[in-house]
């Protein structure tokens, strides 16, 4: 995602090849997302397409495009064959999560489950580089990056309460008062067995866990600044203790500033931190880090930071007028409205852009060029 700025025509250079790239993304996850209805996408589809984001970090991050080896294959046998990869191992996932923890019906707490695996996924590729599998072969820690993202997934839900809708209108402060989701009463009352019943309701843990991830990203487009600066502070597992409990904090204050004195709901307050991580990693994926990469030290972070507001603010409402003319406003209430935007978003569109610059290098547009000195 450093790559210095190609030199060439249009098509290897930024912004134009993202642009590029952004047009057949976004055009893709609106041709899928206009395939189906809100409940499917929302359910079925969701979960199915966020089964592929945990194996994509692993391709894309730990791997970096070296295993399995296909260097020697031309795009787009090269990208068919990594996407293929990416597609079983998702897909095998979405099967033993759909049938082994939800009775094989898809229902909001293995939806739940799922963000918070992508979100440790995230975490243990970035910021612990894969520690402690560090030393090992590429496809051993990844596969075992893999399956740690998975169990400590699984585990941590077990933290989250899913007996209640908190905000059954979608507004805090409520006009009525919570309603049974998996408690006795519930339309979900029959997977009560299933769900997790811990201390913390589960709209905030949700809530609280993808606003770390925004931190998360926002620290890489600085280039893990100021931590980076430091010595001490680079090595394994010191890096990956710092930047967690940084972003853990910095979330926690934005939860505070959100949820607590701003009065916002707390899953729409997660659609804001959706909003921003679309903005963040278009730059850092389709963009190639541009065009903050062309400023030398973390001003070209900001820059990148600020941007990447203005880009999820524009991307919410585009995404918002597509999903309300495709699933019809009638549709579109609280809380399918903040689900099919974020599904939109975090589940179709950044896989997209992965698969599309990572996978694929913008087939069919030139590869990108190897950075001088290289």
């Amino acid at each position: 995602m450093n790559e210095l700025a190609p030199k060439a025509r249009w098509t290897v250079m930024q912004p134009w090849r993202g642009i590029f790239g952004l047009v057949v993304t976004l055009g893709l996850a609106f041709t899928i997302t206009a395939s189906f209805d809100i409940n499917t996408f929302n359910g079925t589809l969701s979960l199915w397409a966020m089964s592929m984001v945990p194996i994509l970090v692993i391709l894309s991050i730990l791997w970096g495009g070296q295993y399995p080896p296909t260097e020697k294959l031309p795009q787009p046998w090269r990208g068919m064959a990594l996407t293929s990869l990416m597609f079983g191992i998702g897909t095998l996932a979405y099967l033993i999560l759909l049938n082994f923890r939800a009775a094989g019906v898809v229902q909001p707490f293995i939806i739940a489950s799922l963000i918070l695996t992508v979100v440790i996924s995230f975490f243990l590729a970035v910021a612990w580089g894969a520690w402690p599998w560090h030393k090992m072969s590429l496809p051993a820690k990844g596969f075992l990056t893999l399956i740690t993202a998975y169990l400590l997934g699984w585990g941590i839900s077990y933290l989250f309460n899913f007996d209640l809708l908190s905000y059954p209108t979608g507004v805090k402060p409520s006009p009525i008062g919570a309603v049974p989701l998996y408690a006795a009463g519930g339309p979900l009352a029959s997977f009560g067995y299933l769900a997790p019943r811990g201390p913390i309701p589960w709209e905030s843990a949700i809530c609280y866990a993808l606003w770390c991830a925004v931190f998360l990203f926002i620290f890489v487009s600085l280039g893990m600044w100021p931590f980076s600066k430091s010595p001490g502070l680079t090595k394994q597992p010191v890096m990956g203790v710092v930047v967690t409990i940084a972003c853990a904090v910095f979330a926690y204050v934005a939860y505070i500033v959100g949820v607590g004195a701003m009065n916002i709901e707390p899953i729409r307050f997660m659609l804001v931190g959706v909003s921003y991580a679309f903005g963040l990693l278009m730059i850092q994926t389709i963009f190639q880090m541009w065009p903050g990469r062309v400023i030398k030290g973390p001003v070209g972070g900001f820059v990148n930071i600020l941007l990447s507001v203005a880009l999820g603010f524009g991307g919410y409402y585009l995404i918002l007028a597509f999903c309300n003319w495709h699933f019809g406003v009638a549709a579109m209430v609280y809380p399918n409205n903040w689900n099919a935007i974020a599904g939109v978003m975090l589940a179709l569109t950044f896989p997209a852009w992965t698969v599309y610059s990572a996978l694929w290098d913008y087939w069919p547009l030139p590869p990108t060029p190897t950075p001088p000195g290289a």
